[in-house]
């Protein structure tokens, strides 16, 4: 993803009630269980009024919204599925010190600094999840919310481009992303797309789908919802993806049913820039699968 510009380092400007002025856009040096090598912080601030989000491959923290106090930002995202606190120190040299949660400690660094220090970039979600032989077209069959068996092979999916949305009900990020598909389904159904949520759902919640069915009727969900199984069964029935840790992924399939791109988690509103950069190269992939119209996508294997 391209960096935007960004203004000085925290210690060189400060805000008029005497906060240091960290607005804008930082990385943090990680090194995670999915293979990143950092994470994007983005920073929004108007004078005292701070707001934040941490972005990973598969999705943000949410906005985190606070004040200085006692020399430190103090920044909280209070929510019963991904509660944060982030106290943010800046630091002499223009870096931030950054303790989440209370036992956690990073550190940011505007993104020409980490790329001078010889440092990773934060993970292309579109590079970070793989098929195997994307030359052969995609294939599955799961029950629907009411145990009807769907496969891909089905007449309607046949032609048709297709959003294969891998998430779950409990998956904040996939919480975000619910609404961009709908946005999509409706606007370019009639122009051949479909859109099939494979939703991975807990044991408990297997017996009933009380809460994915709330999840379908809060985003007015009209696009197919399938229920492979429990999250801990993600790659055995996926078995044809590859490096697929991110909640959500979303693959996209061109006529001929072939996985044509993968993308990795999904950059929410609390992303700023990248929740707009995110739903438009989307939407310019899309566009471009909807245009492509050959022989060989009217007949699958």
């Amino acid at each position: 993803m391209s960096t935007a510009q960004h203004p000085a380092p925290a210690t060189q400007a400060a805000s008029a009630e005497g906060v240091p002025n960290i607005d804008g856009l930082w990385e943090i040096p990680t090194r995670s269980a999915k293979g990143e090598s950092a994470w994007h912080f983005i920073v929004r601030q108007r004078g005292a009024e701070v707001s934040a989000a941490i972005l990973r491959v598969d999705g943000d923290t949410g906005a985190l919204t606070g004040a200085w106090r006692d020399g430190k930002l103090v920044l909280s995202h209070f929510s019963g599925a991904r509660p944060t606190l982030l106290e943010i120190t800046p630091a002499a040299d223009g870096t931030l010190a950054i303790v989440q949660n209370g036992r956690t400690s990073l550190v940011a660094l505007r993104p020409d600094s980490a790329r001078a220090k010889g440092l990773g970039e934060p993970t292309d979600p579109f590079q970070h999840t793989g098929v195997k032989d994307p030359s052969q077209p995609l294939t599955f069959a799961f029950p629907d919310v009411n145990g009807r068996t769907v496969s891909l092979s089905d007449a309607r999916f046949l032609g048709k481009v297709v959003i294969v949305a891998i998430s779950g009900s409990w998956c904040p990020n996939c919480h975000d992303e619910a609404p961009f598909l709908e946005e999509l389904y409706r606007q370019y159904r009639a122009q051949g797309l479909e859109v099939v949520a494979l939703s991975f759902e807990e044991g408990d919640q297997l017996k009933s789908l009380a809460r994915l069915r709330a999840f379908i009727r809060r985003y007015q969900i009209d696009y197919t919802v399938l229920v492979p199984s429990e999250p801990g069964q993600l790659t055995e029935k996926l078995p044809r993806f590859e490096n697929l840790n991110s909640w959500p992924t979303t693959a996209f399939l061109g006529r001929d049913g072939k996985v044509r791109s993968v993308h990795a988690g999904f950059a929410g509103r609390a992303s700023s820039e990248f929740y707009t950069q995110t739903k438009r190269e989307v939407t310019e992939l899309l566009e471009k699968l909807l245009a492509e119209t050959t022989s060989a996508a009217l007949v699958r294997p």
